[in-house]
C-alpha cells in the first residue's frame, strides 16, 4: 500500500489551485470586454423595473433559443 504523506498531499493541493488562478486568468483574459458597459445597463433597468423580468426559466429558453 502507498504511504501517502501529508506533505504529499499538501503538495498537490497547491497545484491544484495553482493550476485552477491559472485557468481562471486565462478565462479572464480572453472574455469581450466591450459586452461590460450592456450587462451593466441591463442590471440597472432589472433592479429598475424587476416585473418586467419576472419570468419563468423556460419562457425565457423559448425566447432565447436558436430557430
Amino acid at each position: 500500500m502507498i504511504d501517502l504523506s501529508w506533505e504529499l498531499l499538501y503538495g498537490l493541493g497547491a497545484l491544484f489551485i495553482a493550476l485552477a488562478i491559472a485557468y481562471g486568468l486565462m478565462r479572464n483574459r480572453g472574455r469581450n470586454k466591450a459586452n461590460d458597459a450592456i450587462t451593466e445597463q441591463a442590471t440597472r433597468e432589472e433592479y429598475q423595473h424587476p416585473e418586467r423580468y419576472e419570468r419563468t426559466e423556460e419562457e425565457f429558453r423559448e425566447r432565447v433559443r436558436p430557430s
